[in-house]
């Protein structure tokens, strides 16, 4: 039997500590030990395919991790025949996202500072108890009465700051008879540097329930940014559950009608203590369809709420809504320097927020793109297909 790959040793922190290296811009020793990982992870793969019980889904992520860092060595070496290192492009690392979350000036407060302040506070208090405002921070004081006084966010983003453009391709791997692994390749906007990638596992025989976005230093098994549960509902729609290391509560986003309307949108979540939706093309008076035509596939827009009711004589849990502030993240198919598609984001959201956008807008395009043939409708079991991807917090 396929054994897995034990994720708390020393390979592990070998492979992502070229990356925070280029972080501390320590560029000479990175490039130091890109060699060296590039080597050792080499040789590990060799090893799997020599007779080891090792699933084939983990070595190949050995060698997508092997291939990154061949690239980054590649580029590090270039930046430094031309003896500068300016504007390098960096891919983002755990330490990144936790220094936006541990940094406070008092006055503003980021969504993940936000969303775990209350996460951490909440977490102490009985879900049948009112909570105690005298021991939660100041903070968070707005987001635990009513509602009424919670301040908007998407307003207090400056017009100023210029998008991020991440652009997407994909590629697939033979794991096992009838099933593949799916990797969405998340670049900058030259399309050149990976960031990230999200993978998936096609089964011919079930659905895909789970995805993980790792950042590029985190392909190998058992870690990874944002894991993502696609959970399909009675009515036919999707709700997609989201968790982060380290752990700040699921994020879930909920469908409108979902128990009697086969829409993936709109379809609402609350992140930082405001009220999100994703709206579809159709709702923003666009042509579904675009590339994917028969599969019915087009991106989501998303929007901050600033209301939402039920519409009237709706029989099927369709609400209407009130948005504030600009669109927060979109997409379109291509965009520029070959990607097969592009996902546009507004300036200033922290780095845990587009996370969690990215994972949840690929793994929506993974479930439609490669539905499975046994894809039928109703609830799906839950575990279908766990633990080929599940990421463990241990490693945080």
């Amino acid at each position: 039997m396929a054994q897995a790959v034990d994720g708390n040793n020393q390979v592990y922190k070998l492979a992502a500590l070229p990356f925070i290296l280029e972080r501390k811009a320590d560029y000479d020793e990175a490039i130091r030990v890109y060699k060296s990982a590039i080597e050792i992870l080499d040789e590990l793969v060799q090893k799997f395919k020599k007779g080891s019980n090792v699933r084939k889904v983990n070595r190949k992520m050995f060698e997508r991790q092997v291939q990154v860092h061949r690239e980054r060595l590649s580029y590090l070496e270039g930046l430094k025949r031309k003896g500068n290192f300016d504007n390098i492009v960096l891919p983002p690392t755990i330490l990144d996202a936790m220094e936006e979350v541990e940094n406070e000036n008092g006055k503003t407060w980021n969504l993940t500072q936000i969303r775990k302040a209350l996460h951490d506070f909440r977490g102490d208090i009985p879900s049948d108890a009112a909570p105690d405002l005298s021991a939660a921070p100041v903070h968070i004081h707005s987001f635990l009465g009513d509602g009424s006084s919670i301040p908007f966010f998407s307003p207090t983003l400056s017009p100023s700051l210029p998008h991020i453009t991440y652009r997407i391709t994909h590629s697939s791997e033979l794991i096992e008879l009838g099933i593949r692994s799916y990797w969405f390749f998340v670049k900058d906007v030259t399309n050149t540097h990976v960031l990230y990638a999200l993978q998936c596992i096609c089964n011919n025989e079930a659905p895909i329930v789970e995805t993980v976005l790792r950042r590029a230093g985190e392909f190998l098994p058992q870690i990874g940014a944002t894991s993502v549960k696609i959970q399909k509902m009675k009515g036919g729609s999707f709700r997609l559950i989201t968790r982060t290391i380290p752990d700040m509560g699921a994020i879930t986003e909920i469908p409108d009608g979902e128990m009697q309307r086969k829409d993936w949108s709109p379809r609402r979540f609350e992140y930082g203590g405001r009220n999100f939706v994703w709206k579809s093309a159709a709702a923003e008076g666009k042509k579904e369809g675009g590339l994917f035509g028969g599969f019915g596939f087009a991106w989501e827009t998303l929007y901050e709420t600033k209301r939402v009711w039920t519409k009237e004589g709706s029989r099927t849990g369709k609400n209407e809504d009130e948005t504030v502030g600009p669109r927060l993240c979109w997409g379109e198919k291509k965009g520029g320097n070959g990607a097969d598609h592009s996902i546009h984001m507004a300036g200033g959201l922290d780095l845990y927020f587009r996370e969690h956008l990215l994972a949840v807008q690929l793994s929506r395009m993974a479930r439609v793109m490669y539905s499975s043939h046994k894809d039928t409708a109703g609830i799906e079991a839950a575990a279908v297909g766990v633990g080929w991807l599940s990421i463990v917090t241990s490693l945080a």
